[in-house]
């Protein structure tokens, strides 16, 4: 159903010369709703080009709803992993200055505690695009049943069904498998985490932002980007936030052998270069001569 406002806009012309006019029917005494009808059935002449414009507005609308509202929960996503990177710092701490267990040491002593368990099997897939050093183990309930060992040396491939092993723990972490003088650390340490959950909280909020900002605009701009194209604007924000995003893993090595505010001042150190980039593609592809593409708030 077409309003009368709808029906202005689609043909202002014939709407503007039926205003003031006294049709014959309201002499006669016809109902004003179906005068009006009649009135808006003269105006309305809808062609298949603006037909198209406004099904394209709908589906604006709709896929700008999506995108703000997953924007908005990556956004809450990439709050929640920043939130937890000091506990994580403090846990990696914890770790690295922990002490083995003394027979003095209480169940809730922050310490390392040995137990004994048994081999079950060994899978070591050492591939191209995908590694697989996995340790299976029978013994008491606070061993796991599994261990990433992170690589076959210098332990796991010397390891057969039956062996006899000591696994290291620290609170739910399987930290070092021995067998006599011979020790392997695992993958499975809190070692690296804070780094690893900083980096991929960056990257979300990348994306969350842009999913926020891009929909934000489609909704508020769907009538207008279905006469035009879509903006220059929320494509080179969208350039700019994968840039960001990707310039997370050149931080996240360099985390890896400093500590995360290093990694922090990397990647903010990083944004305006991916800008300048954006910006020197996007003048190489419009050129010099070349109109200037629409910017909006």
């Amino acid at each position: 159903m077409i309003s009368s406002h709808d029906a202005a806009v689609l043909n202002p012309q014939k709407a503007k010369q039926s205003r003031g006019q006294r049709h014959p029917e309201h002499m006669l005494g016809f109902p004003h709703r179906l005068v009006r009808q009649r009135r808006l059935d003269a105006v309305i002449t809808v062609s298949p080009e603006r037909s198209q414009d406004l099904i394209e507005s709908r589906h604006d609308r709709v896929w700008g709803l999506c995108a703000a509202l997953l924007g908005v929960v990556m956004l809450l996503l990439g709050a929640a992993g920043l939130a937890i990177v000091p506990s994580l710092i403090e846990d990696e701490k914890a770790f690295t200055t922990a002490t083995s267990c003394t027979a003095l040491s209480s169940s809730h002593d922050d310490c390392l505690r040995s137990f004994g368990a048994t081999v079950t099997r060994t899978v070591i897939k050492e591939q191209n695009k995908s590694s697989e050093y996995t340790l299976y183990l029978n013994g008491p309930t606070q061993v796991p049943r599994s261990i990433d060992m992170g690589a076959s040396e210098p332990l796991l491939k010397r390891l057969r069904p039956g062996d006899n092993v000591t696994v290291t723990l620290w609170r739910d972490y399987a930290t070092a498998v021995r067998q006599g003088n011979v020790s392997q650390e695992t993958a499975d340490t809190p070692e690296g985490e804070p780094v690893f959950v900083c980096a991929l909280a960056l990257a979300v909020i990348c994306g969350g932002a842009h999913g926020l900002y891009a929909g934000g605009m489609a909704l508020a701009r769907a009538r207008r980007h279905a006469v035009r194209d879509l903006p220059a604007t929320p494509v080179t924000r969208g350039k700019e936030a994968a840039g960001a995003a990707l310039c997370a893993l050149p931080a996240m090595v360099v985390g890896t052998f400093t500590s995360v505010p290093v990694m922090l001042v990397v990647w903010l150190g990083l944004l305006p270069l991916v800008r300048w980039i954006v910006q020197r593609q996007q003048q190489r592809s419009t050129g010099r001569h070349a109109r200037l593409p629409l910017h909006t708030v």
